[in-house]
């Protein structure tokens, strides 16, 4: 015998927690004239004569989550003559003494499942699934609720929209939610303006469930890679790839060449070093040679760390060759993710001009080191949230036609040919 609970105590009962189970987006959209407080029969009835032959959206609760999915309500009294192989099964088990199917899904693969409302009103009863794999002893797995407490949406998404791009038809319904235009919506598939909403945040949703599942496979790649690149430090420090060369740690020449670059002379870094140019020559040379030979880019990312974090080791008292403003205007674009890609932005079509990138980065009280800093900030970030990617590829498509606009006209540009 299997556990059953009351409806009033079952951890899924909608009857208990109410419709706050639902998501917030699809609750404006329910059907609420389905009885609750009724039997069971009572709400069946209720739904097939609202629906038969309607595609709707048939929401389940599940212990802490919903499921819903796409079904066409059907009218068992009507349909059981019908030659599907599923209905006639069904037909032919020992099951509809107990159970009456209410809902057709078929699956992208070909697969049938009939959805069934069980006759037994008390105790609480199960919404059951029939389909290939349901056996003579067996109806399917159970949602846990019944139809009682199932929400119905009257509305799916119209075929057509199906095959396209999400992001595609959010702007496209987007658009005709704006305009609101009757006609429009009803040559579009929708009835009214609430299906258009109803679909607007579907796909919506679509393009959030998407996201989230690549971001978690993207997080996953990076935490293995993150694990590999740490072991491959490791080995390059073991294997003494990583040892300083003539005194100078491959810390203290990321962080000397951070210094040359922001502007600090090469005498002054060489004073804090407290080396002569010739040994600076050959450490440079060495460290290059290193670097260029280290197939695990071990040597690299040591580098890339020390060179936008240069106010260590030796460098530590130093200044970092940026004024105080300069700072404030490295934490305003960390801080900043759009202004991040208008200032690189205004560098790439800066340099199809002629201009050098560091009198731009001046224009926001940046210096070459500061903006190293700032794209230490953003880059990783970039490649591992899916989110500021695709952000990132609108900014530089509107700020890029910016730039590219108010460039001045060079030289080429007055000759006709």
């Amino acid at each position: 015998m299997e556990e059953r609970y009351s409806l009033v105590d079952h951890p899924a009962s909608f009857k208990t927690k109410g419709l706050k189970e639902y998501p917030e987006s699809s609750r404006r959209f329910l059907d609420n004239s389905i009885p609750r407080n009724g039997t069971e029969i009572e709400a069946l009835n209720q739904i097939v004569s609202k629906y038969a032959g309607r595609k709707v959206r048939l929401v389940m609760a599940g212990e802490g989550s919903t499921n819903s999915i796409e079904v066409v309500i059907i009218d068992w009294q009507a349909e059981k003559g019908n030659t599907r192989p599923v209905y006639q099964r069904f037909a032919k088990s020992p099951f509809p003494s107990d159970y009456i199917p209410f809902a057709y899904h078929q699956k992208d693969d070909g697969r049938e499942s009939l959805y069934l409302c069980e006759k037994l009103d008390t105790p609480s009863p199960w919404i059951r699934v029939y389909n290939d794999e349901s056996s003579d002893g067996w109806v399917g797995h159970y949602f846990g609720n019944s139809i009682r407490n199932c929400g119905i949406i009257p509305y799916t998404m119209p075929e057509h929209y199906k095959t396209r791009l999400a992001t595609d038809v959010v702007k496209e319904l987007e658009a005709l939610a704006v305009d609101a235009d009757g006609s429009k919506l009803i040559a579009a598939g929708f009835e009214n303006l609430d299906h258009l909403h109803y679909a607007l945040e579907s796909a919506r949703g679509n393009i959030a469930e998407g996201m989230a599942e690549a971001q978690a496979m993207l997080d996953a790649i990076n935490e293995k890679m993150n694990a590999q690149m740490n072991q491959n430090v490791a080995a390059a420090k073991a294997g003494g790839l990583l040892d300083p060369i003539q005194g100078v740690s491959m810390e203290d020449w990321a962080a000397a060449n951070a210094k040359i670059a922001g502007g600090t002379s090469l005498d002054e870094v060489l004073r804090i070093l407290e080396i002569e140019k010739p040994i600076w020559d050959d450490v440079s040379a060495q460290w290059m040679a290193r670097m260029s030979q280290d197939t695990t880019f071990a040597i690299s990312k040591v580098y890339g760390e020390a060179f936008t974090n240069p106010n260590m080791g030796r460098f530590a008292a130093a200044s970092n060759g940026s004024s105080a403003g300069s700072s404030a205007a490295v934490e305003k674009v960390k801080g900043d993710f759009e202004l991040y890609i208008k200032i690189m932005c205004h560098q790439n079509i800066g340099s199809t001009q002629g201009i050098d990138a560091s009198s731009i980065l001046k224009q926001y009280g940046l210096s070459v080191v500061d903006w190293s800093a700032a794209s230490a900030h953003w880059s990783p970030q970039m490649a591992s949230n899916l989110e500021l990617a695709m952000k990132m590829s609108d900014l530089m498509n509107r700020y890029n036609a910016e730039f590219a606009a108010a460039a001045p006209a060079t030289a080429a540009s007055d000759i006709d040919f």
